[in-house]
């Protein structure tokens, strides 16, 4: 998207971009909401005037995301935590609460479509809910569900390195470790928005 902050994009939902969606699905369970951004984004997110519903910004220079979560993780007394990926879209059902899942790491996941193969973390699942193994983004992977938001206690984070590109990456070093790592399949549909043909097959979704 030439540099541009993707999470600033329209989500096709009333006026809110993507960043403003995200808030409001998990403003009304959310202990606090805190978002993590390149110094050069937030004076632009503060100038845009955004519904933020008492999300709190903070400008982070980081070299990977998970390095950005960890820093905010360290600026909370919280005990779980759920992370949205900020180039994404999702449906989910208006009932599905990140904040009742329970296991040390719970990934909710979303049926694969067949042009995203080799653009997601897929996930291999039981039939009891356990994740048994996680693949990123490999065009050769078969697991028919990915990823796309991810909730955890704070065991889960000894298992990330700072050097990792995204949170995603800790997943197989957490089931290594013997932690109960849990999938939830959501009906509806997931997009990933980093790229523009990816955003634009979103927002055919949206035309009336």
């Amino acid at each position: 998207m030439r540099g541009l902050p993707k999470f600033l994009l329209p989500s096709g939902v009333v006026d809110l971009s993507i960043l403003e969606l995200h808030i409001s699905q998990v403003s009304s369970y959310a202990d606090e909401i805190l978002i993590g951004l390149n110094p050069i984004f937030y004076e632009l997110v503060v100038s845009a005037k955004l519904k933020l519903l008492g999300a709190r910004i903070f400008p982070l220079e980081t070299k990977s995301m998970t390095e950005t979560v960890l820093r905010l993780v360290s600026l909370s007394s919280g005990t779980r935590f759920t992370v949205i990926m900020p180039d994404t879209v999702f449906e989910m059902a208006e009932s599905y609460d990140f904040a009742n899942l329970k296991s040390d790491l719970d990934l909710s996941l979303w049926r694969i479509r067949s042009d995203q193969f080799g653009k997601l973390g897929q996930v291999l699942i039981s039939s009891d809910g356990r994740v048994l193994d996680c693949i990123d983004k490999n065009p050769d992977c078969e697991y028919e569900f990915s990823w796309g938001a991810m909730t955890f206690n704070r065991k889960f984070l000894a298992h990330l390195n700072v050097d990792f590109p995204h949170v995603g990456y800790g997943i197989v070093p957490a089931l290594k470790a013997n932690l109960s790592v849990n999938g939830v399949i959501l009906p509806g549909r997931y997009w990933d928005c980093g790229t523009p043909l990816e955003y634009m097959r979103y927002l055919k979704t949206k035309e009336v």
